[in-house]
């Protein structure tokens, strides 16, 4: 009978894999060795998300959750860690306890189902799941190529011809990958500006080569010059030196760098020429880039100590009334004279990488509760990042100072509902010490500190930290709320973490709500709470005084 079901299976599929509830493979059958070059009994006790692309931890991460809750996964498009990185269609279902067998879920892999699917998985990526996806490749130690483009001549702005221009762009760089380097993976990190990251290797100047081939062969279809050019710099993202999380806080700032148009070159770097003679190419490594930020350090040590930089407050609204529940506070750099400025992104990433993420996250709380004291009808949410958060030292002076306070984090006299401070997690870094954040947020709660998971879905360790904390709040991914409004895809997985939120009794703010359709959406989806333009741009906290 067991082999009857077996084959039944594979009718439809082309591996069947068994996990326990935390994805540790205990049972794996079918085409192993031909899809991924391994045996099927080698398999057991590693984990299911070692069989995908570690860019697809997040869906992998949602998926699981989802089968924890619904009792079974839909049908999802992951892309298997094979050299091509080939879409997989992946369904599981959740089998309950018996006897002694503890709760397991069992995954169908296999073919996908439309050409639709596929095509979906090699899309261009927007800047922060591009980022995600080398980040995870930079933690799980992956050997990729990451490959910096930059197209010459794009026209900037939200025109008719910028848009028609930049699509043109999106589908001749797919198209070339396709070509050059099958499973490549890109990302739009700013107008005219692009990351590539392959699994599998990469010929930069032959990519190079050949998108300024096509991009010049027809200028007036493509909307570019006839002599465009195209600037490539590649960068070693190995960890070599580093600690594979310092080396993902590295990325992410030479990442936003280049997308604000400087290019992340460091003197220790011998510069080599790109493509085509191409000025400005060559070649990096992470290590590098961090030496270099070190020497900064200082310089970011005093702005902290000096408090040059100001905070502005975004209101958190209601969907259903549109009264203010809180306010969000958010971090602006002041420029410095003969500086070129800052990216908000650029400055909290640089503290990070340098280790002064506390001092960043102090001088933060500091300043909202100096505007906290002058308006007392608010409440304000202070964002934390994990890299404090693991800190056991940073933990018990936050527990302390808060709990000094008294009467100060009371209930606001004009807000609805919560104590007057509210802490968002960020997940620019994942906690490794899960136990003592937990213990450090419910001494926060026990203060009548409310706790938010911010971006939710952006990353993976979200799906860890609602298991692992007791959270009010859970903030979900603004990329994900603009593409819900046109993408069923995208819509099914904010369904699905609403529904996760929900069900641990949080609370759902959807951010970057810029749109009634969005605002529209997100109600329906069973979001309580919206933050964005469409309810206000950030400014001074009402009833605060300037510092």
């Amino acid at each position: 009978m067991a082999d009857r079901f077996v084959g039944f299976a594979f009718a439809a599929a082309d591996m069947l894999v068994e996990t326990d509830l935390n994805g540790r493979i205990s049972f794996a059958t079918g085409a192993f060795r031909s899809r991924l070059g391994v045996s099927a009994d080698s398999m057991h006790g590693r984990p299911i998300a070692s069989l995908f692309v570690p860019g697809d931890a997040q869906s992998l991460d949602l998926a699981m959750a989802t089968g924890r809750l619904r009792g079974r996964i839909a049908p999802v498009v992951l892309r298997l860690a094979d050299p091509s990185a080939s879409p997989t269609a992946v369904a599981a279902l959740l089998m309950p306890p018996s006897g002694v067998a503890p709760a397991r879920l069992c995954f169908s892999i296999g073919p996908v189902a439309s050409p639709q699917a596929e095509s979906a998985a090699g899309d261009i990526r927007d800047r922060g799941s591009f980022t995600n996806l080398v980040e995870d490749a930079i933690r799980a130690g992956q050997s990729a190529g990451l490959g910096l483009l930059e197209v010459g001549g794009i026209r900037h702005g939200g025109s008719p011809n910028a848009a028609r221009q930049r699509q043109t762009v999106h589908d001749t760089l797919q198209r070339v990958l396709d070509e050059t380097a099958p499973g490549a993976a890109a990302g739009e990190l700013a107008d005219g500006r692009y990351g590539v990251l392959s699994h599998a290797g990469m010929d930069i100047e032959q990519v190079v080569a050949r998108l300024e081939h096509l991009l010049r062969a027809d200028p007036l279809a493509t909307g570019t010059s006839a002599d465009t050019r195209i600037t490539a710099t590649t960068m070693d993202i190995a960890a070599a030196g580093l600690p594979p999380a310092q080396a993902a806080r590295a990325l992410r700032y030479a990442l936003g760098q280049f997308a604000q148009g400087h290019r992340p070159v460091v003197s220790s770097c011998g510069a080599q020429s790109s493509s085509q003679g191409t000025p400005g190419g060559g070649h990096q490594r992470l290590a590098d880039i961090v030496a270099t930020a070190q020497a900064r350090a200082q310089q970011l040590r005093q702005t902290l100590a000096d408090r040059r930089f100001r905070l502005l407050y975004q209101p958190v609204v209601g969907l259903g009334d549109r009264e203010i529940h809180h306010f969000e506070a958010l971090i602006r750099p002041i420029p410095v004279q003969g500086e070129p400025p800052q990216s908000i992104e650029e400055f909290v990433t640089f503290a990070e990488m340098v280790g002064l993420s506390e001092e960043l996250d102090w001088a933060v709380l500091e300043m909202a509760l100096v505007a906290l004291r002058a308006a007392p009808q608010a409440s304000v949410a202070v964002n934390m990042s994990g890299l404090s958060m693991q800190s056991a030292g940073y933990r018990d002076r936050l527990i302390r100072h808060l709990r000094s306070l008294g009467a100060i984090l009371g209930p606001a006299s004009g807000a609805a509902g919560g104590g007057r401070l509210l802490i968002e997690l960020t997940e620019t870094a994942e906690i490794e010490d899960l136990t003592g954040a937990a213990s450090a947020m419910a001494d926060l709660r026990a203060l009548g500190i409310p706790v938010c998971l911010d971006d939710f879905g952006a990353g993976a360790a979200a799906f860890r930290y609602l298991r692992a904390f007791q959270v009010d709040y859970v903030k979900i991914d603004g990329g994900f709320v603009r593409a819900a409004v046109t993408q069923a895809r995208e819509r099914a997985m904010v369904t699905a973490m609403i529904e996760i939120a929900t069900s641990v009794g949080a609370a759902v703010v959807a951010e970057t709500i810029e749109t009634e359709d969005q605002s529209r959406l997100m109600a329906e989806l069973g979001a309580q709470y919206g933050q964005g333009w469409l309810f206000g741009r950030p400014g001074s906290l009402p009833g605060s005084r300037e510092r």
